[in-house]
Formats: structure tokens, sequence, C-alpha cells
């Protein structure tokens, strides 16, 4: 038995490999994972100097050769549910004393199994990705946010800013937290802020706060957007969007249209003409007789050309108005095909545009809802739950595809908030986000690509569109939960990384264990407070708070150290 303790992770897509890359960036463990034989994770495995067991994870002998008997915690990583909540629970059938992290999108049944099963942290992928997508898109500059409390808490973030967009210059520390209602927590990378430090318009400054009031000074807020784009963008828009329509019309109706004015146009001349009538009194004639209401004996009387003219005019208005009234019927029937299946122009302005409707979308909508912004949601199969949401009018529902520039137009793009764009398909994000742009180039889109090379690409060579991949989000806060309890991310500034930590405190308020730690904020009564100090805490308090990692990084030659013992 070794006495460096073991960390076993059971997974084999490209989250369970990061959070193995993760755990080996720090000190005091050893790490293996346990899937199906598969020569692709072995090699990236390989190169990481991670031990690998090509077995089935929901088997007790797997478990047993992969060291689960010795092991300090079990990761059960897959996509499956099921199988993690299986396979943590034969872990514990082997090894009562084991940690257990589990992935569950289900977040009811999630919570349930930590209130019940010692030892045990749950995570939710979707929910803890959705909560980066939403405070990014409503504040470019939030880098990290988070629910706090897990679950039912209120949503905060940290943005990064200069002190001139923040408005704090010339304030000090305390004074920009009291008007910013947040946390200020670094001046130039720095954590250390010196309290009687004035901030100067080019101080960088990072500010832990909750997401509405980083919204209430960010510099994309709808109001000053609108003031300086919309108008313009709406008539533009509109433009566009008339002239489209006009190319839409189809092709027979229109012909038969020129047909119908040309008759009409020649009808009128002539009988204004041979009738000695004004061009009103002929206008009323023709009119009468094309609709089949007219009067016979007016042309009897002028003789047989007027005559058979205006018999000819009956024929043709018979012949039209069977035509119009097929295409009014069709059209009727269209619209109402098209609006049973969610699709109608969008009134709604200042609305945050969602596309995607899957886990991570789902996650998205109920975010911004709890923090009552309007949200209208296209995806081509909604989630029931947003049907329902749509039904009783809790959200707007367009039922297409986002990608298709007929339902982008629906959506009115001149007056969203941003657009957050969650489809399974990184090309289709990019897609949606290029589309947005084309129409609106002011908005911020906030798209998911889970391709990290691909990301970077896509945020290099478009402006104002930001990209999150859910596995770089989420690895590190599940790499964290396998030995801290409570770890709920990770952001970095300055030359350091920091974990978020929160921590439930008891009858007697106590610090962190760890060194260096940074207070951010407590959730009491009901309420979400910052605080600048531990010794601000009281009993029961949740606290959430800052961990520097630099402490659990071994140095470059313990580090090679550890790789030749395997």
């Amino acid at each position: 038995m070794s006495a460096v303790p073991l960390i076993l992770v059971v997974g084999g897509d490209a989250l369970a490999v990061r959070v193995c890359e993760e755990l080996l960036a720090t000190q005091g463990h050893r790490v293996a994972l346990l899937w199906m034989h598969s020569e692709d994770i072995g090699e990236k495995l390989s190169r990481l100097g991670c031990d690998y067991f090509p077995h089935p994870p929901n088997d007790y002998d797997a478990l047993r050769i992969a060291g689960v008997l010795d092991a300090a915690s079990i990761m059960t990583l897959s996509d499956d549910d099921r199988l993690n909540l299986q396979v943590a629970l034969k872990a514990r059938d082997l090894n009562p004393s084991i940690r257990v992290v589990l992935r569950q999108f289900n977040r009811a049944l999630g919570r349930k199994v930590e209130q019940n099963l010692p030892n045990c942290s749950v995570l939710s992928l979707a929910s803890h990705s959705a909560a980066a997508f939403v405070g990014t898109a409503l504040d470019p500059t939030c880098f990290h946010a988070l629910q706090f409390p897990d679950v039912d808490g209120v949503q905060t973030g940290f943005a990064q800013r200069t002190a001139a967009a923040f408005d704090i210059v010339g304030l000090t520390q305390r004074a920009a937290q009291l008007r910013l209602r947040g946390r200020v927590i670094a001046l130039n990378g720095v954590p250390d802020i010196p309290p009687d430090h004035v901030f100067a318009p080019a101080d960088e400054v990072i500010v832990f706060a909750g997401v509405q009031h980083l919204e209430a000074t960010s510099p994309m807020r709808p109001e000053r957007v609108e003031r300086r784009h919309n108008h313009l963008l709406r008539l533009r828009i509109g433009t566009s969007r008339r002239l489209r329509r006009l190319r839409r019309i189809d092709p027979i109706l229109s012909r038969i249209l020129v047909a119908v004015l040309t008759i009409y146009a020649l009808a009128i001349t002539y009988f204004s003409i041979r009738l000695g009538r004004d061009p009103l009194t002929a206008f009323f004639f023709i009119a009468t007789n094309f609709s089949i209401t007219g009067d016979a004996r007016t042309p009897l009387a002028a003789g047989r050309i007027p005559m058979a003219l205006a018999s000819f005019m009956v024929y043709a208005g018979l012949a039209t108005s069977g035509i119009f009234i097929a295409f009014a019927t069709s059209a009727l029937t269209r619209a109402q095909f098209t609006a049973m299946q969610g699709l109608r122009r969008i009134r709604t302005k200042g609305h945050v545009l969602v596309c995607g409707s899957g886990n991570v979308g789902t996650r998205a909508v109920d975010y911004l809802r709890q923090l009552h912004h309007k949200v209208v949601v296209v995806d081509s199969l909604p989630d029931p739950a947003l049907v329902e949401m749509s039904r009783t009018r809790r959200i707007e529902l367009l039922t297409g595809d986002a990608t298709s520039d007929a339902t982008l137009d629906l959506c009115n793009i001149a007056n969203v908030r941003a657009v957050v764009a969650v489809t399974g398909s990184d090309t289709a994000n990019l897609e949606v986000a290029l589309g947005v742009r084309a129409r609106n180039p002011h908005v911020h889109v906030v798209m998911r690509v889970q391709d990290e090379a691909f990301a970077g690409s896509i945020a290099r060579q478009f402006e104002a569109i930001h990209t999150y991949s859910t596995t770089t989000l989420a690895a590190p806060a599940f790499a964290g939960l396998s030995r801290f309890p409570g770890t709920r991310g990770r952001i970095a500034f300055g030359d350091d990384t920091y974990n978020v930590g929160e921590r439930l405190q008891g009858e007697v308020p106590q610090p962190p264990p760890a060194e260096h730690c940074i207070p951010l904020g407590v959730f009491r009564k009901g309420n979400f407070l910052h605080i600048d100090a531990f010794e601000e805490m009281e009993p029961y308090d949740r606290l959430l708070f800052l961990v520097p990692l630099s402490q659990f990084k071994p140095a470059p030659a313990q580090r090679q150290e550890e790789v030749r013992s395997r």
C-alpha cells in the first residue's frame, strides 16, 4: 500500500482526461483512470503520466484491480447518471471510507444523494457551466460566475475592468465596494490592496459581486447600447427584411399580380375613352365586372367590342378570384402550422436570446429567469420543460433552426440584450454567432465550443464573440472536489491560480485551514453579503472564499521525482 493517497477517476470522455490533468498539476496524491479499453485514452494518459486500467467500470473486480480498496476518493464522471451512481455505490461497498464525487445532471437527485451519503459531493456539469455563460452574456467583463449557495442561491461573478470602467476613480477600496455593492479583491493582479489606495483610471481591478450588480455597471448595459446603435439598426434591418419579403413572393402569384394590374390599366384607359367616362367611373365599372358583381347593360349599349371586353373581364375576374382564394387558403394554413410550431415574430426588446435547449441551455434559461430577464429560446427540438415555460408565458419559444436566416429574422436581433449559443455543435454555434453579428454588430455573443483550439481561433478572429468549453469550466471544480469538499471552481489572476471554496460555518466560525485565503462573502439569513475579513463571519454563515493553489503545487524537481516513482 502506497503512502501517497490514490484518486480514482472513472470516465472515458474529454472531461475525465482533463480532470486527470488538473489533478496531476497538484501534489500529494496519485491519479488513475478506470474505463473501457481505448487506445486514444491510453495515449493521452501516458503523456500525462497517469495510470490507466482498461476495464468496464461497473464491476467489483475492475474496481479492485484499479485500487479502490486503498483509494482516498473516487470520481465517477461519465455522461450516464445511472452508471455514475452505480459505480460510486459499488466503490463504497468495497471501501466504506472512500470519498465520492459524482457527476449528475439531475440536480434534485444529486442533492438528495449528498444529503444521505456521507463524504459525498455531487456536481452538475450543465449547471456549473451555464452560470458562466449567463454571467458573461450579461457582463462581457465577467470571467467566472457561480450560484452561491449552490442549487438555491444567488448568481455571483468575478469581473475585471479598469477603475474608470467601474466608475470608481478617486475612491478607496472601502468606498468603491459601497458603490459597487461587491468585494474588490485585486488591484493590478495583486490581492493585497492598501487601505488608503485611491484608484487611478488605468488601474486594473477585479470585483466579486452579484451578477445583477455587475450588470448594472457593465459598459454593455442595454440603455447604452440602445441609445447609440439601435435606431439605425432597426432601420437597416427593417429595410433588409422588407426586401427579402418581396424576393420571397411566390413567382406564380407575382406574375398573376402583374397581369391583373396590366389588364386593369389597359381596361380603364379603353373604357374611359370608349364610354366617355372619367377614369374613376371607368375604374368602378372594371372593378364591378372583375368581381362578377357588375351590370352588363352599359357595354350592351356601347357595342359588341365593349361587351366582349366586359365579358372577358368577368371571366378573368372569376379565374383570378379562384387563384387568390387558393393562395390565401394556403397562406393561412401555413401560418397556422407555423404558429403551432412556435415560429412567430418576436416583438420583445432587451431580451436574451438562447439558441439550444439542451442541458446547458435549459440551465441558462433558469438562471436568466432568476435574474428576471426576458428570455427567447430557439431550438428545433425544445426540451419539454421549456415548452411548459412557454405555455405559461415565462419565456418565448421558437421551434426552428437557429442557424437559419429566416429564424434569426424572427428574433428581433436589433433589440436583443445578448445571445447565448449552446447547441450541441461547435460549427452550428459559430454559424449562429456570425448570423447574429451580421444583423447586429454591437451585440455580445457567448457560445459553447468544446474544441479548445477551435475556441481560441474564434476568439482571436471574431470580435465580441466569447467562447467557453463546458469541460474546461467544470474540470477544475471536479478536481478540487476530490480532496476539498465545497470546491466551486477555479480562477486565475496575477501570478497565481485560486480555488473558489464554499464552507458552512458552525456555532463557532472558523477560517479555512489553508494559508493566505481571501474572503469573498457569506450567505446569511437568506441574503448574500460581501466581507473583507474572516472575523466578520457569524455562526452558521455559509462562506465563499479563495484559496491560492501555489502552496499545493510541487516544485519541478519534486514533480519529476513523482513521475519517475510511478
